[in-house]
């Protein structure tokens, strides 16, 4: 006995399904690659901005350090020039205490 013949709606209706089944899988396909698209394009964003956050970082850091130093310097500069007025002023204090003193004009 031969195989019993599908009647020519059923088969439409059998390819409809199928074809309609497909669409289904072909959309949700496209919807997972614009997803992932989107992902990648956020991680790289992130990384991006990262980046740019760690090297915005480091430059601050960088004129923060310049500045201190600059800073640094100078009251360095004061602090000796001060021990060095002391330090005379105490070597005169030493000769006038011993009779040996000197007149010296300070501006």
């Amino acid at each position: 006995m031969a195989a019993k013949a599908m009647n020519p709606e059923a088969r439409l209706q059998a390819s409809v399904a199928r074809d309609i089944k497909i669409r289904h899988l072909n959309e949700h396909s496209k919807k997972q690659a614009d997803a992932l698209s989107v992902a990648k394009w956020e991680l790289a964003l992130t990384a991006k901005d990262q980046k740019v956050q760690k090297q915005r970082i480091e430059d601050q850091m960088a004129k923060d350090s310049a500045v201190v130093k600059v800073v640094s310097t100078a009251s360095r500069r004061e602090r000796l020039a001060q021990l060095y007025k002391d330090d005379e002023l105490k070597y005169e204090e030493e000769l006038n205490l011993r009779g040996l003193s000197f007149r010296r004009e300070r501006i």
